[in-house]
């Protein structure tokens, strides 16, 4: 049974910014394996009895991928639409880049949707150190989450090969973060040039000058194995546990400019959750924040992650999480 606190989603999702001139009221959605849920003042569920484990908003609707293997499209008017699907890849992560959307798919590689087909991108084939990436298991890597900067370039993080970045529209990639530090996720920041974040299982890796140097911070963590990773205002946060497993899995926030300043949040939370947080799970705007657990949960912050409040429970799988 779906279990949703409607008044204090709404509550929760007033004010998206220290402005009360620019308050606007967001939408909490939630890919989950039974379909995409959307908590606003009143709760409805989209695509229901698809598994949407990846969605993303764009300037003319949102996106997201069902059942590993198609790729949608929300109109402004709300209306979904199947635009592009694959028979023999399984889609992991998308990005609306400019009048299309990349995909990262299984086997690493990277698609475009044109005209209703996915076609491979052939730079990202040839990519400088991709017959090195791999997989603890043996199995063949994947394209795990992607993201854009600023000036245009593309950041694509492969499971395990490390974070690659295009800075030419995709017409060629260069290998950046080590591929051993295992990448889990990778953000950059709207409104902070060459700012680029990653959850790696050697904890926060972040680069201030667009992936060509890079550092590490692990202080105050309980371990170092993080998952996901978002900015909310100034305020870094990233899920961290004691490995694949998720066991002790916990959420942490640090200054962005302060290395060494991580602290657990914990009011609001449990102390300890029993699966990750996974990629795509932690979603911000502004200083509002959510995140998802694997268990059906959604917890909400209006401080940057200093306060939480459930704000759901008993929606299914949790595959992902945006604020809209």
């Amino acid at each position: 049974m779906v279990e949703v606190a409607q008044q204090n989603v709404k509550q929760a999702t007033l004010d998206s910014s220290n402005s009360e001139s620019q308050s606007r009221k967001l939408s909490v959605l939630a890919g989950t394996s039974k379909g995409l849920w959307v908590l606003e003042s009143e709760q409805r569920i989209e695509l229901e009895g698809f598994d949407i484990t990846a969605i993303a908003p764009s300037n003319d609707g949102l996106w997201a991928i069902a059942n590993h293997n198609s790729v949608w499209q929300r109109n402004l008017n709300g209306e979904w639409r199947k635009v592009a699907s694959s028979e023999n890849l399984r889609l992991h992560c998308l990005l609306p880049v400019d009048d299309t959307v990349l995909v990262g798919t299984s086997e690493a590689h990277l698609m475009r949707v044109v005209e209703g087909n996915m076609q491979i991108i052939d730079s990202f084939e040839q990519a400088e150190g991709r017959d090195e990436w791999y997989t603890p298991w043996g199995g063949l890597p994947d394209v795990r989450s992607l993201a854009q900067g600023t000036s245009g370039e593309l950041y694509t993080n492969i499971h395990v090969g490390g974070i690659l970045r295009s800075r030419d529209r995709g017409k060629s990639w260069q290998p950046t973060l080590d591929i051993h530090a295992d990448v889990h996720e990778v953000r950059t920041v709207a409104d902070r040039p060459g700012l680029v974040l990653a959850a790696t299982a050697q904890g926060l890796a972040i680069s201030q000058d667009g992936g060509d140097d890079w550092s590490f911070d692990r202080k105050n963590l309980h371990a170092i194995y993080a998952r996901a990773i978002n900015l909310s205002g100034d305020t870094i946060l990233m899920s961290v546990s004691m490995g694949p497993s998720g066991s002790k899995a916990a959420l942490y926030r640090r200054s962005l400019d302060q290395m060494g300043t991580f602290e657990k949040c914990e009011q609001g939370l449990p102390e300890w959750f029993s699966d990750n947080i996974n990629t795509g799970c932690i979603a911000t705007s502004g200083n509002i924040a959510g995140f998802a657990t694997r268990d059906g949960q959604i917890f909400l912050s209006n401080d940057a992650g200093l306060t939480w409040e459930g704000i759901a429970s008993g929606l299914g799988l949790i595959n992902c999480l945006t604020l809209i």
